[in-house]
């Protein structure tokens, strides 16, 4: 008689979820979010890539500005 087979296991995947990413993660996630956008919106993916590796491509409201105001941060109360 033959020997039963044993189940394949599967392992699950455990995802570690951080409350702050580098600046590096932070850029990378925004160009394959950006590249998912035009993708789906229709462009090739000659000018996906393109679009999103050129500086001046993208209008300037697209960039993120820093929220820091050294002039606020001076004041102090007394």
């Amino acid at each position: 008689m033959a020997t039963p087979r044993k189940k394949p296991t599967s392992k699950k995947v455990v995802t570690v979820k951080e409350d702050e990413y580098t600046p590096l993660e932070m850029h990378a996630i925004k160009l394959n979010e950006m590249y998912k956008a035009f993708r789906k919106a229709g462009f090739p993916t000659d000018q996906c890539l393109w679009l999103i590796t050129e500086p001046g491509a993208l209008p300037d409201w697209f960039q993120p500005t820093p929220s820091y105001d050294p002039i606020e941060d001076e004041e102090e109360e007394y």
